[in-house]
């Protein structure tokens, strides 16, 4: 039988804040926050991923194009919550 996880800790204010607010350290920090550690973030981060068009999500995080950065954060909560598609 699979675990449960437990989201991750940042409070929805904060995901709300970061969402309209993103930046480079924000994704950073909410994706180790999620992963669980440098080494699983930065593995995920430099995968080329098909929902963002082949790019990978660290791409998207230094592009300082607002739109791309939310995406990321999108997908990350996606992942602390489970929702998979």
């Amino acid at each position: 039988m699979a675990t449960k996880r437990t989201p991750a800790v940042t409070s929805e204010a904060e995901q709300k804040y970061q969402l309209e607010h993103p930046d480079e350290k924000i994704i950073w920090a909410r994706a180790v926050e999620v992963f669980g550690s440098e080494d699983l973030t930065q593995q995920w981060m430099r995968t080329p991923l098909p929902i963002l068009d082949q790019h990978t999500p660290e791409e998207y995080a230094k592009s300082n194009d607002q739109d791309k950065q939310r995406e990321t954060l999108v997908i990350i909560g996606r992942i602390d919550y489970g929702i998979f598609s």
